[in-house]
């Protein structure tokens, strides 16, 4: 998942998301940028993707070194890393998973070379932890007798989703002819298509898995973003709504639902969804929620406030485009603290 710099590329994203520390990058990698990678994807038991959870990776010493979210479809990324021994570690509070860790090593074949590694995480219940009553029901896995050959086509084409011949998509595509309500299938491609950037393409499969299960979290969020994408508002706004239903404690969810309810004028609402994604996001932050909340308080005409969330912006994005532009903005915001006129606009 990329960085979380704009909602343009929050998904799911994204393969949404390296909330890498901006500040010690050119340090810890040194002058010359490097091109090691590690692309991975997390499990749940079922094989499902694992969507909006944190992955850290650490040293050999087990000291983090940076942190970000598996997108919609389980993936997550790291860039740039120098050759060595690390740890990649899942973060699974909030969840019923045991916190799994995982050990990797990148070479530099040669001289000036560069390695990408793929590491799979498969996480395991931790039943210390399994909730009862409705509590739980958010968290449902959800079953279906699926067919041996469906499976085996399905399990085939999540191996092959990254062949850019679409070999992966073919595959899944083949399984849900066998077997047409099969959730795992349609949301694997609908999830992967919005992750693309294809969100016209994404949308019916993603509208037919939420047809066969209707608790499904990452369907839900895809479905939003694309439609948000498309220019869909009032079914972006449905849509984000059911997904914090699901997964409240989910950051994505809740920044884009938040940015979704200021669009909307409901402005009471957008600014309770984005402090509880600046309260989740708390121990990483994202310059996203706060650029959004300086333009909720902008337009409510709250200036100091939306001065200082604009200020925690460029902390976070020191080397943010129009930088003097916004600093110019802010010196104009505290000198008047409160206005009724909106001093800047933007999504």
């Amino acid at each position: 998942m990329k960085r979380l710099i704009s909602v343009s590329r929050l998904i799911l994203m994204s393969a949404i998301v390296c909330l890498a520390a901006a500040g010690s990058r050119g340090a810890f990698y040194g002058a010359n940028p490097l091109t090691n990678r590690i692309e991975g994807i997390v499990w749940d038991p079922n094989r499902r993707p694992v969507p909006d959870i944190y992955v850290e990776l650490q040293n050999e010493n087990y000291s983090t070194i940076s942190r970000t979210r598996t997108d919609s479809t389980g993936r997550f990324t790291f860039n740039g890393i120098p050759a060595g021994r690390y740890n990649i570690k899942v973060l699974t509070s909030g969840t019923n998973y045991e916190e799994a860790t995982e050990s990797i090593e990148l070479v530099d074949v040669v001289r000036g070379g560069s390695d990408t590694i793929y590491p799979e995480i498969h996480l395991k219940i931790d039943k210390r932890k399994l909730p009862t009553g409705i509590g739980a029901m958010s968290g449902a896995v959800f079953l279906q007798q699926v067919p041996a050959e469906a499976l085996k086509l399905y399990k085939q084409g999540l191996r092959d989703i990254s062949d850019s011949a679409g070999k992966g998509f073919s595959e899944i595509d083949e399984a849900l002819k066998l077997f047409p309500t099969y959730y795992d299938a349609l949301n694997t491609i609908g999830c992967e298509r919005v992750a693309r950037q294809e969100y016209e393409k994404g949308l019916p499969y993603l509208i037919r898995a939420i047809d066969v299960n209707q608790r499904s979290f990452s369907s839900f969020y895809a479905l939003a973003y694309a439609c948000y994408e498309l220019n869909h508002r009032p079914e972006a706004l449905q849509a984000a709504r059911a997904a914090v239903v699901l997964q409240p404690n989910s950051f994505n969810a809740q920044l884009l639902y938040g940015m979704l309810l200021r669009l909307d004028s409901r402005y009471q609402e957008s600014e309770k969804a984005l402090l509880e994604a600046a309260k989740l996001s708390k121990d990483t932050p994202v310059a996203e929620v706060h650029w959004q909340l300086a333009l909720l308080y902008n337009h409510l005409g709250r200036n100091k406030q939306a001065a200082d969330e604009l200020e925690t912006y460029l902390k976070l994005e020191p080397d943010a485009a129009k930088k003097k532009e916004i600093q110019d903005l802010i010196a104009k915001l505290r000198k008047e603290p409160d206005s009724k006129k909106p001093h800047f606009a933007g999504q």
